[in-house]
């Protein structure tokens, strides 16, 4: 009952933020899955535990790295865009209070679109799958950890 009363509290914050126009925090990810055991630069790390349960069994590489990480607060109306590196960026909306769109840009055009319910904690898009290493996309609410 106490975790159906805390959903539902939940729940209604974030539709009530939404409602005034106040921010929702979001977190961006660049992962590069590779079977190498070693990061492709000094700067990347290793995913979190929430994200390797995601990835394992879904994909076939055996690493995960966190390429880049952002973090950005939306405002409801104002279509907010990141970096994430010098080909990809996405573009996150809030909708009707209930949803938010993510556009992912690769060279600057328009690649691929997302739309998720504004309780759904993760949202994953991927591509570039090559025979030696692919990379994702990931839009969360939740602060990403590393191992």
């Amino acid at each position: 009952m106490k975790l159906l009363l805390s959903f539902v509290v939940m729940f209604g914050m974030q539709a009530m933020c939404l409602g005034d126009g106040l921010a929702v925090p979001f977190y961006a990810q660049l992962i590069r899955g590779t079977d190498v055991g070693k990061p492709g630069q000094a700067s990347w790390r290793p995913v979190g535990p929430k994200l390797s349960k995601q990835f394992g069994p879904k994909f076939r590489w055996k690493h995960y790295w966190e390429v880049n990480r952002q973090a950005v607060s939306v405002l409801p109306g104002k279509p907010t865009r990141i970096r994430l590196s010098a080909e990809r960026e996405i573009e996150i909306e809030l909708r009707d209070g209930t949803e938010y769109d993510v556009r992912l840009y690769t060279g600057g055009k328009l690649a691929r679109c997302s739309r998720q319910k504004i309780q759904s904690r993760m949202s994953i898009m991927g591509g570039g799958l090559e025979a030696t290493e692919s990379w994702f996309i990931v839009v969360r609410r939740d602060p990403p950890t590393v191992e």
